[in-house]
């Protein structure tokens, strides 16, 4: 008879422990409770997430940005309010696995690695990979620049595209991208490859001075998604349907045009909506 209570009791206190842990695994449970959606953003990454000004709101400086207005939708749509957490371009997954926040809006590229990781939202954001070179030279097309000297970001996602499309290119690495951008600028390099937004933004802040330009046609493109920890559907499919609501309501374009659009200085066009990535 005692044997048969403690295995009662056993089976009761798993039972109680599956049930608890499932309870805590319902992260947007944990979001509506708190009224608060956890946003992991950057802040040194412009236009998506940087100090700066609001469009229309010149003087004013707090975070903003591209991700960042992505994060304060979402979070609209949840019904909650936006915490805008800052981290580093390290620590975005790590800081999500570990439960620190809710979610990723941090110039997030989906690849086959991260997606065992973590979880990728639709796309709200194509990023196309482009190289820029000196104005008037020799290069007309991306392909001119096979077994030319390529600068890039060490680490950057550019690099394995260019290993695919320039196989013979030889890249020069540098630490960060300003640095990589003015190794082109000084002409220690043949080209540059970054993302099309990133590399029109540098050639943007040299003004009437710059004589750059970027080719086509472009090397890839990296679908960007909202990170979310793995084995948390309901979350999951809340920030999916959010982000298809701000696509159908012209939301989600608004968004791009305020931070990319013609009226910016970057003068790019949307290309792509709010669909499922293809892994």
């Amino acid at each position: 008879m005692k044997l048969q209570l403690r295995i009662l009791v056993t089976v009761l206190a798993l039972a109680t422990a599956a049930f608890a842990s499932g309870a805590k695994a319902d992260r947007l449970a944990q979001i509506k409770e708190r009224k608060t959606l956890i946003c992991g953003v950057l802040n040194n990454v412009e236009p998506f997430g940087f100090i700066g000004s609001p469009p229309g709101e010149a003087g004013k400086r707090e975070l903003v940005g591209y991700d960042v207005d992505f994060c304060k939708a979402v979070a609209a749509q949840l019904g909650v309010k936006p915490e805008l957490k800052v981290l580093s371009l390290e620590a975005r997954i790590p800081e999500l696995t570990q439960g620190r926040v809710d979610i990723l809006a941090a110039v997030l590229g989906y690849t086959a690695i991260r997606a065992g990781q973590i979880d990728f939202s639709d796309q709200y954001f194509v990023s196309e990979q482009k190289l820029a070179v000196q104005k008037g030279g020799p290069y007309k097309t991306r392909d001119d620049l096979n077994g030319k000297r390529i600068s890039t970001i060490k680490g950057g996602s550019t690099q394995a595209f260019i290993q695919k499309e320039l196989p013979q290119a030889t890249m020069i690495s540098f630490d960060d991208a300003p640095t990589a951008f003015m190794a082109l600028v000084q002409k220690k390099v043949d080209g540059f490859g970054l993302s099309e937004s990133l590399l029109r933004r540098f050639i943007a802040r040299l003004g009437k001075e710059g004589n750059l330009e970027v080719l086509m046609p472009p090397l890839g493109r990296e679908e960007w998604g909202l990170g979310i920890k793995k084995g948390e559907p309901a979350l999951l499919q809340a920030v999916n349907d959010a982000l298809q609501k701000m696509e159908q309501s012209g939301q989600a374009a608004q968004i791009f045009d305020n931070w990319l659009g013609s009226k910016t200085e970057l003068h790019m066009e949307r290309s792509f909506k709010v669909e499922p990535i293809e892994g």
